[in-house]
């Protein structure tokens, strides 16, 4: 059992560096979890974050809920990403809600296990903050569309980036879906993708988007 998960932590970036011995200890720790699509395994605000996530398989959303009841998209986290590491490293509650679009499989880590981690391993620590800032920028041009680009222009951003994480660019999701990402509703997303089909942008199937 312990093969298979040595195998999988070293398909992430966060442990490139470390040797076999080392990954089997960190083998002797993790924990694999299964979450059903629409499973919300990380809760904005939650006290007592404990859990570090490691995406395997599946794809998940990050967002944020405001006082008004509005959903914010954060961003999209695939195979190989780390999420709710923050809180951890922190101390602090949870600074949004992640839920699975997919059925996704998750390795975790307790709270304790990963700063001990970080502490023994320091080149995982200088991969760790790369990854942080990458997200931020990640963060920061998503504000960024937000405030100057219009629907259109948005809802075609979020589907490439979505198309990296399915085969042959076919992203299987709904169009309510797809508007919850977008921050738009799904009338709307559904007469923009209507016009990107009509110039030849995407190709449209049921539940399926193909970008061409």
């Amino acid at each position: 059992m312990n093969e298979e998960k040595i195998k999988i932590l070293k398909s992430f970036d966060l442990f490139s560096d470390l040797t076999e011995e080392e990954l089997k200890t960190i083998a002797d720790y993790i924990q694999k979890k299964e979450f059903l699509a629409k499973t919300i395994f990380i809760s904005q605000d939650e006290e007592v974050p404990d859990v570090v996530y490691f995406i395997y398989k599946g794809l998940a959303r990050a967002y944020r809920t405001t006082e008004e009841g509005q959903e914010v998209n954060l961003s999209i986290i695939g195979e190989g990403e780390v999420i709710g590491e923050m809180g951890v490293i922190e101390e602090l509650p949870r600074s949004a809600t992640v839920e699975a679009m997919q059925n996704t499989i998750a390795y975790v880590l307790t709270g304790k296990n990963f700063v001990d981690l970080l502490k023994k391993h320091p080149q995982v620590s200088i991969t760790l903050l790369k990854s942080l800032s990458k997200r931020l920028r990640k963060l920061t041009g998503r504000m960024e569309d937000i405030m100057s680009k219009n629907i259109e222009e948005r809802t075609l951003g979020a589907l490439r980036i979505l198309s990296r994480f399915f085969p042959k660019k076919e992203i299987l999701l709904s169009h309510e879906e797809l508007a919850t990402i977008v921050g738009a509703t799904r009338a709307r997303v559904t007469e923009v993708l209507d016009a990107l089909r009509k110039t030849g942008k995407i190709k449209l199937q049921h539940r399926k988007i193909r970008l061409l």
